[in-house]
């Protein structure tokens, strides 16, 4: 297990640095450093208020799915999860879907296995607003194929619109399915076995447990009450990421040299959002590659503005969340102290 995330980090770590030299080629570092040191370092606060706003509206839109199991839950538990979570993704892409869930079901005494179905949940609803937002961009780019080579590389939008990549497509659904098969008779497998050895049947038992719950969390949804909160929540938290994409705009003046408003900014968005689902640490290097490229292609931004702006906005939201999770863990164990609650 410790081998296996140590490969999953070390993997993550070399996709970044593969994106980081993508981003950085042909850039001068001396002119990124140079162009970051002119820019306006006021703005910082308000990027800060919009990046909190964010964690406080995900962590409300939380609330909604697992107050059906407990209806008094913290504010400061749930956004202190929500920060850790952010916080582990920046060591090991993934962690955070873990650690966030573990916190809370310490803290509020519930189902671990059942709150990491929530968070499942919470992923496919976040791609499915970014695919609909990814149709509301795709007015700026599928009116020219060349922008989608240039953005995210020739020879990837070349494999996915090339007709001999349908055999690929086959092949790869044919292997899936075949994994699936091979799992299904190891686990049909695994039960036969648990009938004749009781301490396997012991972990069979735990395992189906832990499933139960991680199912009722998936389908948690159904138990959703207030449904237009959750969907005034979702819309609130892809403002407060636009805004931390226009925001920085004022900080190098790009809404006054390149006319830079809010709809560009929620392009620039949704493909950075593309760069973070990579599985790299916190988005380093493909955040970097896909906000130059974006900046670049589509609004001709040179690349070295490009690459200042994604490394001050990057590391900026690093900061914060490294800097503000302390506070805020700090405050939820004073009011788990005052409360009698366990301390994490």
């Amino acid at each position: 297990m410790i081998f296996k995330r140590f490969l999953k980090i070390s993997l993550a770590l070399v996709l970044g640095a593969v994106f980081l030299w993508l981003a950085f080629r042909n850039v001068r570092l001396q002119e990124v450093w140079r162009y970051a040191q002119n820019i306006q370092f006021g703005w910082i606060l308000p990027f800060g208020i919009a990046a909190f706003s964010s964690h406080v509206f995900r962590a409300e839109r939380w609330r909604l799915l697992i107050e059906h199991d407990k209806e008094e839950l913290e504010s400061s538990t749930l956004i202190s999860g929500v920060l850790v979570g952010y916080l582990m993704n920046i060591v090991g892409p993934r962690l955070g879907e873990v650690s966030r869930p573990m916190y809370v079901a310490k803290k509020e005494g519930l189902s671990t296995s059942k709150l990491i179905g929530t968070i499942v949940l919470e992923r496919i609803v976040d791609v499915l607003v970014m695919v609909f937002l990814m149709g509301v961009v795709s007015v700026y780019l599928i009116a020219d194929l060349a922008l989608l080579k240039q953005i995210f590389g020739e020879e990837t939008i070349n494999f996915l619109t090339n007709e001999s990549s349908l055999l690929t497509y086959g092949w790869s659904i044919l292997f899936l399915g075949l994994v699936a098969f091979v799992g299904y008779l190891l686990v049909r497998a695994i039960l036969y076995l648990g009938t004749k050895f009781a301490l396997l049947q012991h972990w069979i038992d735990r395992a189906r447990k832990g499933l139960k719950m991680f199912k009722d969390g998936l389908l948690s949804a159904r138990k959703v009450q207030r449904w237009w909160l959750f969907v005034l929540y979702t819309v609130l938290i892809w403002f407060c990421y636009t805004l931390m994409t226009y925001i920085p705009f004022w900080m190098f003046d790009m809404q006054e040299v390149y006319s830079l408003d809010m709809l560009d900014a929620l392009v620039i968005t949704v493909i950075s959002a593309i760069g973070i689902a990579i599985p790299s640490p916190g988005g380093l290097g493909t955040y970097h590659y896909f906000v130059k490229q974006s900046l670049l292609v589509l609004f001709a931004v040179p690349a070295v503005t490009g690459i200042a702006y994604a490394t001050i906005t990057h590391a900026s939201m690093v900061i914060f969340v490294a800097s503000i999770t302390p506070v805020v863990l700090f405050i939820d164990k004073l009011r788990s102290t005052k409360a009698g609650k366990p301390v994490v």
